[in-house]
């Protein structure tokens, strides 16, 4: 890591025991040019694709997704080691913290409010976390697939920035397996669970027409989910 890129971390409160220097020192920045002012070598672009791996990387080893995030990650506290664990918006936010400190300039926050789940085979930054989404054959691990009401990433000059799955998309369309919307009245009431535990698939499959909440605190914490027919839900029925 050039000297520049250090006194940059310094200076933000990030020294050599804490997660952001071992993030900015496994990116392998390039150094930048001569006078040019810049603290990295890399286009912004290339530069934020680099730190979002290495960050990725290491939240593998080290963090936790978790359905909201403690005041700590704030500001930068993530990389800073003074919180394991956060959601998605507090990830992103913290790669951006980090990314700007090493001269990336322009990046802006994106979010998704709507209930969809993930194209199947997606692994995310929380090693322990293989997905809360399964089908009558697929187990969480297998499946791979995330039931979520709201997501957030980064965007920078037109391009898509996901550090919960180290994911670079043109548009929100490409990490939306399938959104998801209200039952049918008495689809509802054949199943026997409130409305908020029952969906319908926008993209319905040859095996299910339906998302079903099976526990409410399922993988990492987190509700789970199965994918099923209309002729399940009565077998499904608690």
């Amino acid at each position: 890591m050039n000297a520049l890129l250090q006194a940059a971390l310094v200076q933000a409160g990030i020294n050599n025991t804490m997660p952001g220097w071992r993030i900015v020192e496994s990116a392998r920045l390039l150094p930048p040019l001569p006078n040019s002012g810049a603290v990295c070598g890399d286009q912004p672009g290339e530069a934020l694709k680099k730190l979002m791996k290495a960050f990725y990387d290491y939240g593998r080893l080290h963090w936790t997704w978790s359905q909201s995030s403690p005041g700590a990650v704030a500001n930068g506290g993530l990389v800073k080691g003074l919180a394991t664990n956060c959601a998605c918006a507090s990830f992103n936010l913290n790669l951006k913290f980090l990314a700007e400190l090493c001269g990336v300039n322009g990046i802006q926050q994106a979010t998704l409010t709507q209930q969809f789940l993930t194209v199947p085979g997606g692994v995310c930054i929380d090693s322990k976390w293989k997905g809360n989404v399964r089908t009558a054959t697929q187990g969480f691990d297998l499946f791979q697939s995330f039931k979520f009401a709201q997501h957030y990433w980064l965007t920078l000059n037109a391009m898509n920035y996901d550090v919960c799955y180290n994911s670079t998309f043109l548009n929100q369309e490409q990490i939306i397996w399938t959104r998801l919307l209200a039952p049918e009245d008495r689809v509802l009431r054949q199943a026997g669970v409130p409305v908020n535990q029952l969906y319908r698939l926008t993209k319905p499959l040859p095996s299910a027409e339906y998302l079903i909440q099976v526990q409410l605190s399922g993988p990492n914490g987190w509700p789970a989910w199965q994918l099923v027919s209309k002729d399940e839900l009565s077998r499904l029925r608690r």
